[in-house]
């Protein structure tokens, strides 16, 4: 299916990073890894696999691991997750309180992320910020003991394929 191979690279992009970050130095103190589920519908309950292809609507599950391999505590670990393109948060509730996001990956605030918006009367309104907007979260993981993992996690949706960015039919 077109569409499907038009998503796939959400999935190549998390084990692409896992392994460069995960395998490329066996021996070093801290290691992190990326997983992505897809979220199956429940049938009475919720399951989940590998996501090899994903398709618009799909719920993709995205573990970030971090594991202290020393032995000693390392502090100071910031774990930064970035929501692909052409997919949404689910929702802020799964979240972790602690956690901050951001529209653009470089300037993060406290979720929900809000902006002030002029009204047609002139006055001012703090509103929240649309989750399409969000583009990446990070979070404070505090010190990690040797031996320690610590993980976040969050859920996005796969958004539906619009004209714009649809890929090309086939030749021919």
């Amino acid at each position: 299916m077109r569409i499907a191979a038009h998503y796939s690279w959400l999935v190549l992009l998390a084990a692409g990073w896992s392994l460069a970050t995960a395998a490329g130095v066996p021996s070093a103190p801290v290691t992190s890894e990326l997983q992505v589920q897809r979220v199956l519908p429940p049938d009475g309950q919720e399951a989940s696999k590998p996501a090899t292809v994903t398709n618009p609507g799909d719920v993709l599950e995205y573990h970030l691991s971090y594991a202290n391999h020393s032995a000693g505590a390392v502090s100071g670990l910031v774990a930064k997750l970035p929501i692909p393109t052409g997919t949404t948060l689910t929702d802020l509730m799964q979240i972790s309180p602690d956690a901050e996001a951001s529209t653009d990956g470089s300037r993060y605030a406290p979720l929900p992320l809000t902006r002030v918006v002029r009204r047609a009367d002139g006055s001012e309104q703090r509103v929240p910020v649309p989750l399409e907007e969000y583009r990446s979260l990070r979070w404070n993981l505090g010190p990690l003991p040797a031996g320690a993992v610590k993980q976040v996690h969050v859920r996005v949706r796969v958004n539906p394929v619009s004209q714009a960015s649809a890929p090309p039919p086939p030749a021919g």
